[in-house]
């Protein structure tokens, strides 16, 4: 176990986001540790068997730290994401039938409705921001996903109240001075976050009184009316109307920044690697003729779903997962003690030489096989692992492959300014705007 400078880090992160974390690993190994001020110790913990230990084998001996979820709590409640406990594994038992295979299967074709509504103004040459293309496309599936009809008229204002948050959110997570200051404090990032909390929560009350007046049989059937008519079988229990709006907030966030984050970089990885691109193409015009649509052929779209796989691999959009021990640990050779933080980072597991051959190269045929059984539990985790691993991964997996193909039926892509793909530190998101040139496919 090494001890690092935390400076050092933070200016690691600065000038090389992410790839500090692979330099350290590299230079010193697998676990190393930061004295953090108001935070305490902090493990950095490199190896699948830490990652596994953490979040499957002792996942009942860790929380999420109070510190990272002050701020996210405060837009977004007690919502899956940042709640605990007891009220976490009652929400949790509540929500997963949403999240059933057959029940996310059936917003398959409205998915590729939407993708196809945004592709029919584009034409052959034209440019495009590709990051802001799939915000826009994934933010209004994630409103029918969740809202049916409802809302659709005030998708602009849902998007620009979200677009508040995220920023201020950003701004506090970037901040130590900034994390720990009370909400009503009149800064221009907490005035920003009040007035997007107050426009959403204006739109998110009203729906859900309407759905109860109107009632389960009634309702459209959409995430909203899951949430609001879920019942425990044991005691006949519903959520509160703050319990089902905060985690309509939770799956506002999850629905749509990560998988549009993942796309970008998809399409960033298709202008860059024209082989990869046409072979793509190949098996979409293989299965996708006489008639058979993106939905149908979607089980057989094997390299649309490697794509996706690769994609989630090298820029994994929640790059990091935070944990607390709530008791003295041993995370298989790694010691943490009571009160101690521990940073588990698939963006370094899933790019470790010792799992993947040429680990920073973008290769989907990598997940030909049984490759991904054979790797080491840990891994590969880009939606987390164990008892709170992402409970809309199969939605975000079936949202972004049937978005891919239905895409890449019409257009390749070409990079207009290839230098400006940048991480961010947050998410794994463009750093600034990047323009594709469409070609259309003939």
């Amino acid at each position: 176990m090494k001890r690092v400078n935390l400076f050092q880090v933070q200016r690691g992160l600065a000038a090389s986001g992410p790839d500090i974390f692979i330099q350290l690993q590299r230079q010193w190994g697998d676990h190393l540790y930061a004295d953090v001020p108001f935070i305490g110790r902090t493990h950095y913990c490199f190896h699948p068997d830490h990652a596994h230990a953490a979040l499957v084998s002792q996942a009942e001996q860790v929380i999420k730290p109070g510190f990272a979820l002050r701020v996210l709590k405060s837009s977004f409640g007690e919502g899956l994401f940042t709640s605990g406990g007891v009220l976490w594994k009652r929400q949790r038992k509540l929500m997963q039938p949403a999240f059933h295979h057959a029940k996310i299967s059936r917003y398959a074709e409205r998915i590729v409705g939407h993708t196809q509504a945004m592709l029919d103004p584009w034409k052959d040459g034209d440019s495009v921001e590709i990051d802001a293309a799939m915000h826009g496309l994934t933010l209004t599936i994630v409103v029918d996903a969740l809202f049916s009809t409802d809302v659709r008229g005030q998708t602009a204002q849902v998007g620009a109240a979200m677009k508040d948050l995220g920023a201020a959110v950003a701004a506090q997570s970037e901040s130590l001075l900034l994390a720990f200051m009370p909400d009503w404090v009149p800064l221009p990032a907490l005035r920003r976050k009040r007035r997007g909390v107050a426009s959403i929560d204006s739109i998110l009350y009203a729906m859900i009184r309407e759905r109860r007046q109107l009632g389960e049989e009634a309702s459209p059937h959409d995430l909203l009316t899951a949430l609001v008519f879920a019942q425990d079988v044991e005691t006949s229990e519903q959520m509160s109307d703050q319990q089902v709006r905060d985690e309509l907030m939770t799956l506002f966030i999850a629905g749509h920044e990560t998988t549009a984050v993942l796309l970008g970089w998809a399409w960033a990885m298709l202008a860059q690697q024209p082989e990869v691109e046409a072979r793509l193409h190949a098996e979409l015009d293989r299965e996708l003729v006489d008639g058979v649509s993106v939905v149908e052929a979607l089980p057989r779209l094997v390299y649309t779903q490697h794509i996706i796989k690769e994609t989630l691999r090298l820029y994994p959009p929640a790059w990091f997962v935070l944990r607390q021990a709530t008791q003295p640990l041993d995370l298989n050779g790694a010691p943490i003690q009571s009160g101690e933080i521990v940073f588990i980072m698939p963006y370094v597991l899933q790019r470790d030489p010792r799992w993947y051959d040429q680990p920073d190269a973008f290769r989907p045929e990598r997940w030909e096989g049984n490759v991904e059984k054979q790797l080491p539990k840990g891994a590969y985790i880009p939606f987390g692992s164990g008892p709170r691993v992402c409970i809309g991964n199969g939605f975000a997996l079936m949202e972004a492959q049937l978005i891919l193909a239905t895409m890449a039926q019409r257009y390749r892509v070409e990079l207009c300014s290839p230098a400006r793909i940048t991480q961010r530190v947050g998410t794994l998101a463009f750093a600034a705007p990047v323009q594709v040139r469409l070609h259309a496919r003939r």
